[in-house]
């Protein structure tokens, strides 16, 4: 993999001020992700990601600027690969049952292409593109990445919450969402934004709106069993299997683009 773009230094900063400033950010994120849900519409939500792209984008552009890498193809086709591997195997071992087609699929399509872009391209300008480098500059690359991505899964428990489900598919699910940001944080130190972005978006897109996984999303109705395993109507995120496919996708990633050392 041709990595030239990645001879790009973060501007050193002072490591207290690199996880005030990273600390500060996620509570705006938090306040603008809880303000969207509280009106609780999509339009909201479209207002809510916007803003966290614009302020991402001030903030970053005022330091060093965004490493957005060489491509987004790598990442959108091991999102598809992986998300698809669950659909497949839930689908022969009957877990999952696909129903009617619902009405006005080409407006479910467009409407779902243009907000999972605003929430791949926001969530990763935001966490590996702004928050990610500060906390390496400050607590070292490792610790970066896992306290990124705990604070990810974070960011989401009350969408999770809103989902209604048993305790243990929620634990599951902060926990699946973890594995997510890590391997996320992963992609983004191999191939920059664009890459983690492809892979964020192929994940959400094929996830929630193709193959219709997660309850009301989708272009399709779904019935799911064994929810220990499939999460229910809250997807593979809060399953088992959700969890086991993104841990092995860290293993690959390790295997394959191990971790620069600082």
């Amino acid at each position: 993999m041709d990595n030239e773009w990645i001879q790009k230094r973060i501007r050193p900063t002072d490591k207290t001020i690199s996880v005030t400033r990273s600390a500060t950010f996620y509570l705006i994120l938090t306040f603008v992700v809880l303000a969207s849900m509280y009106f609780f519409a999509m339009s909201a939500a479209l207002v809510a990601y916007l803003s966290i792209i614009l302020i991402a984008y001030v903030l970053k552009t005022r330091d060093s600027g965004f490493i957005w890498g060489i491509s987004w193809k790598s990442g959108f086709l091991f999102g598809l690969v992986l998300i698809s591997s669950i659909f497949v195997l839930e689908l022969a071992l009957g877990w999952i049952k696909l129903e009617e087609l619902y009405p006005g699929t080409v407006y479910i399509l467009i409407s779902a292409v243009i907000f999972e872009l605003l929430v791949s391209i926001g969530e990763e300008m935001s966490f590996r593109g702004y928050i990610l480098p500060n906390l390496i500059d400050s607590i070292g690359q490792r610790n970066a990445v896992i306290t990124t991505s705990v604070l990810f899964a974070g960011l989401h428990i009350p969408s999770i919450l809103m989902l209604g489900m048993e305790k243990f598919n929620a634990i599951i699910m902060f926990v699946t969402i973890t594995m997510a940001g890590i391997l996320l944080a992963l992609l983004y130190l191999a191939g920059g934004l664009k890459m983690s972005s492809g892979f964020h978006f192929s994940w959400n897109f094929f996830q929630y709106h193709i193959f219709s996984l997660r309850g009301g999303f989708g272009i399709f109705g779904l019935t799911a069993a064994n929810p220990e395993f499939t999460g229910g109507l809250a997807g593979p995120e809060a399953g088992l299997l959700g969890l086991f496919v993104l841990v092995l996708g860290i293993l690959i990633l390790l295997v394959m683009i191990p971790l620069r050392k600082e």
